[in-house]
């Protein structure tokens, strides 16, 4: 009877245990909603491949002994193969007379300075629409008379605008070196500075 009345007793610590104990399952974490970020999505009209044209002012200058500095215009045209790299070519040729510079007097004469070249043009895109590009191909630089033909280069920016329309700033070395044609001159040099705008069909 003793044995039974434990036993009793037991059970009935037991489930007490039990019930004080309560529900042993892991702690649920809180759920926690992330906003998405809004992607907004750009309407790009700006053209990246194909031919283009377009005109542009220049200031040359032209150093051989005497210094040659001139206004002129500069017609170009190119084939975009995608936004990485083009290939173009320039004529340039001043407008009206150049100013020579001797060292003791500028003098106006009626003389042409002209460049004819054709350039690979490598670019790097900085944003949608603006890059900066290199020049570097063959050319032939014409001061009057004379004449030099070699290896050319160029560096410039360019902001492509909407619908094919883009504008550019470059500066173009059409020749470095010692004399210039037979013209005995150190450090002879010839560039010309260029803003345009160009038609990207």
């Amino acid at each position: 009877m003793k044995r039974v009345v434990n036993t009793v007793a037991f059970l009935a610590i037991a489930s007490n245990f039990v019930v004080a104990g309560g529900d042993f399952s892991a702690p649920v974490e809180p759920e926690v909603n992330i906003p998405e970020k809004e992607v907004v999505v750009v309407d790009d009209n700006v053209k990246y491949d194909g031919f283009y044209a377009g005109g542009a002012l220049s200031y040359l200058r032209m150093n051989a002994i005497t210094e040659s500095r001139g206004h002129a215009l500069t017609l170009l045209g190119g084939y975009y193969f995608n936004k990485y790299i083009g290939l173009e070519g320039r004529y340039t040729r001043t407008l009206t007379d150049i100013d020579e510079d001797t060292g003791a007097n500028i003098n106006s004469r009626s003389r042409v300075l002209s460049n004819l070249g054709i350039y690979l043009k490598p670019m790097y895109n900085f944003t949608t629409g603006f890059s900066t590009y290199g020049l570097a191909g063959y050319g032939k630089a014409k001061a009057g008379g004379l004449s030099e033909s070699g290896l050319q280069w160029g560096l410039g920016s360019k902001y492509e605008l909407a619908n094919g329309l883009g504008i550019f700033f470059d500066y173009v070395n059409f020749y470095n070196g010692d004399n210039f044609d037979g013209v005995v001159a150190k450090d002879a040099f010839f560039s010309g500075t260029t803003v345009g705008a160009t038609y990207t069909f």
